[in-house]
């Protein structure tokens, strides 16, 4: 049943809202002059926010309805988002920020620089995996008009997506953000999606933009060889009917950094009489009602899980192996509510200022990752930023298991927030207290045949361990072979300290290759949610695509010296991140690889990354 829009509903839909994007795209319709001197919401006095709400209220009263504005004149859309966040920017960051807001058909694509040149006959592109990058890949290609294939293992888009499918999965980031830019308000159910509603949104936009169309399902790429003499990628596939080959003159591999899970070798395996489950691998008819449980891990996926089963297990033994930070998110698990998502679809410029606005609460994020000398030498930890995240955090972990100081004393991590991936709280502390859960910091000696044994002796008995220990994060490529210029191969190439890469995408002696998602490529900081950088990386393939075919070249490649040069720069400025840093615990952060090198992430200042993703470097590549 429609609801009934009238003065009070639309005041509770403004009263839900986020009120710096209410103030912001009030502002850009009205031009009020007192709209725009209200403070940011959190500084909002109750006159004051009284005054903001009543001003959105008579004006949506009068002019509600869809669209959604043009992008502003550039001095006008600057002046905005300083609006929305009470902060000034630097001209870096300014270009890194401008399309958050997503007022663009299609922000970051690229197009050709004037006519569309004559393809060479047969040229073809091959993207393996239809996760987001393979999604973002391929509508990059649609918009240039370059004939391309997707090849991905599964029955159906989603990457990740399509693999995980176990009890409690969802986003960590809001929805809002969570999406491709230019598809505009995408009517989300939930403020942080669950796992079936996101494989639904890739489906569709799979199919909306075309890319379903020239995907290949069931299709497993299993090695690739550059031809030399003829600059094109020669592809050994398999497929139900048996194998084949195909052919690529652009290779862009998009398999991401979730594709192997990390299954735990314990003792006694092989002779555990019970069901073991990676998460990546959940059956679709487990029933865990009334089961004993072991879970191991307690990183994002365990930490959604634990929740859901527990209500349901008759009994759950959590084996915490290293401590986490977990937070908090407003509105984690909740509905969207009838009134915004009224508001999303009836305020024009809404739907924009609250994607920038929600990205925003990262753009300080830096921070916490520069040490302080003066501030530890005053007697701080690390530095004033960090130190009172920890204070807040292990509040909320006192509050949320009820003081209790037998799982506070081994739920506090001794190393600083922000040292390894954020984690989300499901209502996993919570979850601790409840009596059929008991949360285990031992470790695992070995499987006996009807449970789990620690170094004390005891044996608890189980009939389904969940192994939420990860995935081999460092087996970038794996398991398929690539050989490269002179028959090189890349897992050869990378054996002395782990897999690199020239901005995370280019490898040399790999001419026409490219990697989304690879090495050094997910951002620590600066403010700008993955899936924006999926289309930013695809669109610097596509930067590449364009030139190497106006040039009439048939080869595009990244230098050695250069690939050199970004990564000495890329090991300098890692090592003065907390990630690498003695109470950055970097030996138990599956971001730092087995030779102490920062290897998933890219260390740079996000607007800083943005640039050098963006604005192609040509002296660093070789155009033939």
């Amino acid at each position: 049943m429609e609801p009934t829009v009238d003065r009070a509903f639309i005041r509770r839909a403004v009263e839900l809202a986020d009120l710096d994007a209410v103030r912001v795209a009030l502002y850009q319709h009205t031009g009020d002059p007192e709209a725009a001197a209200l403070p940011r919401a959190v500084r909002l006095t109750e006159q004051e926010r009284e005054l903001l709400v009543g001003k959105a209220v008579d004006w949506l009263a009068a002019h509600a309805g869809p669209g959604m504005p043009e992008e502003p004149p550039e001095q006008e859309l600057r002046a905005l988002m300083a609006m929305a966040t009470g902060e000034d920017m630097t001209d870096l960051e300014f270009e890194a920020r401008r399309d958050i807001a997503a007022f663009k058909p299609y922000p970051w694509y690229v197009d050709w620089t004037g006519e569309r040149p004559v393809l060479p006959e047969g040229f073809k592109a091959v993207v393996v995996g239809s996760g987001f990058n393979g999604l973002a890949m391929g509508v990059q290609f649609e918009r240039l008009g370059i004939p391309y294939v997707v090849l991905d293992r599964r029955p159906e888009p989603g990457g990740t997506w399509s693999i995980n499918r176990y009890p409690g999965i969802r986003v960590d980031t809001a929805s809002i953000t969570y999406e491709f830019s230019f598809e505009k308000n995408h009517p989300w159910t939930e403020y942080f999606a669950q796992g079936a509603e996101v494989r639904a949104y890739l489906e569709q936009m799979a199919k909306k933009y075309g890319v379903l169309a020239n995907t290949r399902f069931g299709t497993t790429m299993t090695r690739a060889v550059f031809d030399e003499a003829r600059n094109v990628w020669v592809l050994d596939v398999t497929t139900p009917e048996g194998t084949e080959t195909l052919e690529a003159n652009i290779l862009v591999n998009a398999v991401g950094t979730f594709a192997n899970p990390k299954i735990p070798e314990f003792e006694g395996r092989d002779g555990f009489r019970g069901l073991i489950v990676h998460p990546s691998r959940w059956p679709d008819d487990l029933d865990l009602t009334g089961k004993r449980v072991a879970v191991i891990g307690n990183g994002s996926t365990g930490v959604q899980l634990l929740a859901p089963i527990a209500e349901h297990a008759a009994r759950v033994h959590v084996f915490q192996r290293t401590p986490q930070w977990i937070s908090p998110r407003e509105k984690y698990g909740a509905a969207i509510e009838p009134e915004t998502r009224w508001l999303l679809d009836n305020f024009p410029g809404y739907w924009n200022w609250a994607r920038y606005t929600s990205v925003a609460s990262l753009f300080g994020t830096h921070g916490f990752l520069i040490p302080d000398e003066e501030w530890q030498a005053g007697g701080g930890t690390f530095n004033a930023m960090n130190d009172k995240l920890r204070d807040d955090l292990t509040a909320y972990i006192t509050a949320q298991t009820g003081g209790r100081q037998d799982l506070v004393d081994r739920l506090v991590p001794d190393y600083a927030p922000f040292s390894r991936r954020p984690v989300v709280d499901n209502g996993w502390y919570r979850s601790l207290t409840r009596d059929n859960v008991e949360l285990v910091t031992d470790s695992i000696t070995r499987l006996t045949e009807t449970g789990i044994e620690t170094p004390d002796g005891t044996v608890r008995e189980v009939d389904v361990i969940i192994a939420a220990t990860g995935f081999e994060v460092a087996k970038y490529l794996w398991p398929a072979a690539y050989a490269g210029k002179d028959g090189i191969d890349i897992h050869d190439f990378w054996s002395a300290d782990g897999a690199r890469a020239y901005l995370g995408m280019m490898v040399p002696e790999f001419p026409n290759m490219f990697m989304l998602y690879g090495p050094n490529s997910q951002p620590l900081s600066g403010g700008t949610s993955l899936p924006m950088w999926y289309v930013i990386w695809a669109s610097y393939v596509g930067q590449l695509t364009v030139r190497m075919l106006e040039d009439g070249a048939s080869r595009v490649e990244v230098t050695p010296a250069a690939y050199e040069r970004y990564n000495k720069a890329l090991d300098a400025e890692a090592s003065r991140l907390l990630l690498l840093q003695d109470y950055g615990a970097p030996e138990k952060n599956y971001y730092v690889n087995k030779s102490g090198r920062l290897q998933v992430n890219a260390p740079w200042y996000g607007p800083d990354f943005h640039r050098m993703c963006t604005q192609v470097d040509w002296t660093d590549l070789t155009v033939t």
